[in-house]
């Protein structure tokens, strides 16, 4: 394998010498956030609306000059003072007709200006909104699956198997009629599940206005507000290379359009708006999956397990669809007052149970009830170099949960994040999604710092420090503990030729020790290190080139440590007119075990993401063709290979492919009209 290294260490020599025609792609800005989000074991393909937003916005950019606030934060590459400074200053200053107008918006460098020109335009100021009276809408449809079969599809070969193919089947349909009505229906069938009845099947209808009623919704939605310590069902964030885009964005109610058979709600979403007030209301109920037990001793029903994985494959998983009855109302008021946004708000849940039973230990203090309440106080306050936000959410036992943070730049290029949580022992929410270390947040408390520097006009230094404790036991950490997560990263932009960046990682927290004649409460500290060298080339008009060596090093206690390595090299070519895009990528990666795993982001199909984790000793390779056969027409193929060289099968149970390789492949088409 070391001769691999030496090679891509080699082409990384090489790149140095090359000179690039245009910068940075708006499909690599979208990779590069989503590649940080990863190894947060988020699935982006379940709950992906930030970027289902971004990947619009790409495509259909908003005209600048009449852009609003709400706009522009979908735009998750900005800050918060960014954004407030772009709109005052298109207001005073409109119509803006050129990009090098906003060199006038202080804090702008001219990479954050490059990003924001991918997903704008520059079009007159129009004194009405022209209504469109026509139908638009796309229809996509993909097929997924791997090529060697897993023992689950061998029912001759084990006595359970799954009930259905391998196939991943995937249909999505989005429909805008004029400016202010939209509809969409998502029908979606996992691996080993029947092909019929279908499986999964969202859909909503959704109107969006301009005076009293801003926005009905009839189907399913995500309902958020505040910073999410009580209520939100979107994408968390969490922790990025975006060091200081810490505050939730996106409050209110949105359109549901994934395949997460868990985190929406279905029913209505009603927002009124009326001058500097705007109320909320949402009524849901929905079936969820779970394995509901009777006791005979209370004579009640109890919730023993609530799945989330929607997986239906097999008889026993299919036995627990849809069999919990779950019933939400909630309401929300914000009033808006120059500078200073107030929110307060709260909502009541049932299941159709008794109780609901605890598993863990560090379950024991704070869990899911079959009745409970949430409210909440959420506040925003921003001037022109200082945003300051926050929320404090109780249960219905009184039970506090906070969060208060702040963005300023005391120069204009210097930003600065700093974030503060607190959440006591008892505090749980079904639907918490808030900035935190750990899924299950009760007990955690911490302090985060984010900033970015641009100490020279090519240069770009970010990181993050985020200190966190916890006052109870944690999922695999039986006994309170502190820890530490601290990211660095700098990036050089050689005159738009392309792009270096070098990014360090440490993380250091406990977890429980995994030894024979040792107690189960024993517990051991680990600590991860990671470095990683990247370039981006767009060598010409036509081709860009991608490399990558990261090492990881994972240090636990009386033992010895491990470490492990990841290399790639990566080609995109594209026609001059983009009706053909084409993608080829060699990865080598030899890691020592689970601990010592990396990941890297794969270009995919649109809207679908794929991060994969590479564990033991091996080699991927993978291409991938876009072709648009005529204007509202695009097919998509992509093809993968993972060898590994450190084992004759692969996966565990059902999920058992005899031999070392697996294969996937995944196609797409999309039309729109």
């Amino acid at each position: 394998m070391k001769r691999y290294y030496i090679l891509f260490l080699y082409f990384f020599l090489c790149l140095l010498c090359l000179r690039a025609q245009k910068g940075q792609n708006p499909e690599q800005i979208i990779e590069d956030i989503l590649e940080s989000l990863s190894e947060s074991d988020i699935d982006l393909n379940n709950n992906s609306q930030t970027f289902d937003d971004l990947i619009e916005l790409y495509e259909h950019p908003i005209n600048l000059n009449v852009a609003e606030v709400e706009d522009l934060e979908k735009m998750i590459f900005l800050s918060d003072i960014q954004i407030k400074r772009i709109i005052d200053f298109v207001y005073k200053m409109r119509p803006l007709h050129s990009k090098y107008q906003l060199q006038g918006v202080k804090g702008m460098s001219r990479i954050d200006i490059e990003r924001l020109m991918m997903f704008v335009n520059l079009g007159p100021v129009e004194t009405a909104v022209v209504y469109r009276k026509r139908l638009d809408g796309q229809l996509i449809i993909r097929d997924q699956f791997d090529v060697e079969k897993a023992k689950g599809y061998h029912p001759k070969i084990t006595s359970s198997s799954y009930i259905g193919d391998r196939h991943h089947l995937y249909s999505k349909l989005q429909m805008k009629y004029g400016n202010n009505f939209y509809g969409g229906v998502v029908v979606d069938k996992d691996p080993g599940e029947e092909m019929l009845p279908v499986d999964f099947t969202s859909g909503y209808l959704m109107y969006k206005g301009n005076k009293l009623v801003k926005t009905v919704i009839v189907g399913d939605y995500h309902a958020n507000f505040g910073q999410g310590l009580a209520l939100w069902t979107g994408t968390s964030m969490g922790k990025t290379t975006e060091a200081l885009n810490i505050r939730k964005r996106g409050e209110g109610f949105r359109k549901y359009s994934s395949a997460n058979e868990y985190a929406f709600f279905r029913g209505i979403a009603v927002t009124l708006e009326q001058k500097n007030i705007e109320l909320s209301l949402f009524a849901s109920r929905k079936d969820r999956d779970a394995d509901v037990g009777f006791n005979e001793e209370s004579m009640s029903t109890v919730v023993e397990s609530m799945p989330v994985t929607g997986y239906h494959r097999t008889p026993s998983e299919k036995y627990k669809k849809n069999v919990l009855g779950q019933s939400t109302i909630g309401s929300n008021i914000k009033f808006r007052y120059k500078n200073i946004s107030v929110s307060i708000g709260g909502f009541y849940q049932k299941l159709d149970v008794d109780s609901v039973a605890t598993k863990g230990m560090y379950q024991y203090l704070a869990h899911e009830k079959a009745k409970s309440s949430q409210y909440w106080v959420a506040y925003n306050y921003g001037l022109d170099k200082l945003l300051a936000f926050g929320e404090i959410a109780t249960d219905d036992n009184g039970h506090l949960a906070m969060l208060n943070g702040m963005q300023f730049k005391p120069a204009n290029n210097v930003s600065v994040s700093l974030l503060h949580r607190y959440f006591s022992n008892f505090y749980y929410s079904p639907w918490f999604n808030a900035f935190s270390e750990n899924s299950f947040p009760s007990g955690e408390s911490g302090f985060y710092l984010g900033m970015n520097i641009f100490p020279l006009p090519k240069v770009k230094l970010s990181g993050y420090v985020d200190v966190f404790k916890t006052n109870w036991l944690k999922y695999n950490v039986d006994k309170p503990f502190d820890g530490y997560d601290i990211s660095f990263q700098a990036d050089y932009t050689f005159d738009s030729r392309f792009k270096v960046y070098l990014r360090y990682r440490e993380k250091e927290k406990p977890k429980n020790q995994s030894v024979e004649n040792v107690p189960d409460y024993s517990t051991v500290t680990g600590n991860v290190k990671k470095i990683r060298i990247h370039a981006d080339v767009e060598a010409s008009e036509n081709w860009d080139i991608q490399m990558r060596v990261e090492k990881i090093f994972y240090k636990q206690e009386n033992q010895k440590k491990q470490d492990g390595v990841l290399a790639y090299a990566g080609i995109k070519y594209a026609t001059s007119d983009s009706k053909l895009s084409a993608w080829l990528r060699y990865s080598v990666f030899d890691t020592e075990s689970y601990d010592t795993r990396l990941y890297a982001y794969e270009n995919d199909l649109l809207y679908n993401f794929y991060t994969p984790s590479f564990q033991g000793e091996g080699s991927r390779f993978y291409f991938m063709i876009r072709y648009q056969i005529i204007k509202n027409l695009k097919v998509w193929l992509k093809a993968g290979r993972t060898f590994y060289y450190d084992r004759d099968e692969i996966s565990s149970g059902l999920q058992t492919i005899d031999g070392d390789t697996r294969t996937n492949i995944r196609m797409q088409m999309q039309f729109k009209f």
